[in-house]
């Protein structure tokens, strides 16, 4: 009879590894925890050491001619903003329209007679020589925000429009005018004046008057501050 095999001997599982020990964390409770954060704060709190951080590898050195365009486009760059700030140079144009106020102030007694006479030899031809004969130097002061040339160019502009309906024909004041004081500096008061009415043109168009007039001095003619013709001179 044949001996018996021992099976177990034969395959015999292999050997596992011993599973590492569990460290077991029992928790605090909130009286500790209180404890230990009070405990921190009165300890001298040790510095930490962070260590360094890793330096980023510095590029090579600028050549002479990368230095010289930097330099090149960084004063290209100032003096276009330079340019740019600068105020717009008044044109010889409009310097030439400067020199004509009150070059024609005629002898009109009061204002109402001067703004008639005005606006009828302005209304001829509607050339801006004649409106800018008679106009007060305080009218290219009015407005600081709109430069003389593009004052120049929207009165320009307007009386061309007149012109295409031809010359004035019919005038109007409407009341009596309104009186007023104007303080011009260094003690020196000038008399203003408004006047309101309406202008016909050769064709029959309608538009209404609104002017302002400045005096300076009562031996001083008149002279428009300003004057406004809806809808050619707003």
């Amino acid at each position: 009879m044949p001996a018996p095999v021992n099976y177990s001997a034969v395959y015999s599982a292999p050997q596992q590894a011993k599973p590492r020990p569990i460290r077991v964390r029992y928790k605090r409770t909130l009286e500790e925890v209180l404890k230990l954060a009070v405990e921190s704060v009165d300890r001298k709190a040790k510095r930490l050491d962070l260590g360094q951080f890793n330096p980023l590898p510095k590029g090579r050195s600028l050549t002479r001619g990368e230095k010289l365009m930097c330099a090149t486009f960084i004063a290209g760059l100032s003096l276009a903003v330079w340019i740019e700030s600068r105020p717009e140079p008044v044109s010889a144009h409009t310097s030439y329209f400067e020199s004509l106020a009150l070059s024609t102030g005629g002898d009109a007694p009061s204002m109402q007679a001067f703004a008639e006479q005005a606006i009828r030899a302005i209304g001829k031809e509607w050339r801006p020589e004649a409106l800018f004969a008679r106009v007060h130097p305080m009218y290219w002061q009015r407005t600081p925000s709109l430069h003389p040339n593009a004052l120049t160019q929207r009165v320009e502009a307007a009386l061309a429009g007149l012109a295409a309906h031809g010359p004035a024909v019919g005038l109007t004041i409407f009341g009596p005018p309104s009186f007023g004081i104007l303080e011009r500096g260094q003690g020196k008061v000038a008399t203003t004046g408004r006047i309101t009415g309406q202008v016909e043109l050769a064709d029959g168009t309608v538009m209404r008057l609104d002017a302002t007039l400045v005096q300076d001095d009562p031996s001083r003619p008149w002279g428009i501050a300003a004057i406004s013709l809806p809808p050619f001179l707003p």
